[in-house]
């Protein structure tokens, strides 16, 4: 029981950190906003100058509105996290 419940905070917090890890950020809800502005500048509609300026000066703020509206009742850097992974379109 012991040995299981070490893999299952171990894979909790892989999934964690895993966001931040990979985006190069701070935070999850950075990771998060990160991941939004390359979607969008992905699919060409927004200049890359100015996506990239403005990857520059985020602070997680509007990831974390992004995850409040998506997962209202789990706390910011959980539901960003959530929303990292499970997008609500």
């Amino acid at each position: 029981m012991i040995k299981f419940l070490i893999f299952v905070v171990l894979v909790g917090a892989a999934a964690y950190y895993f966001p931040q890890i990979r985006e190069e950020v701070g935070g999850p809800c950075q990771a998060l906003e990160k991941k939004s502005f390359r979607d969008v500048t992905d699919k060409g509609s927004a200049n890359s100058v100015i996506a990239g300026l403005t990857l520059t000066l985020t602070d997680g703020n509007l990831g974390r509105k992004i995850a409040e509206d998506a997962y209202p009742d789990i706390p910011a850097p959980f539901s960003c996290v959530a929303t990292y992974y499970f997008p609500k379109d």
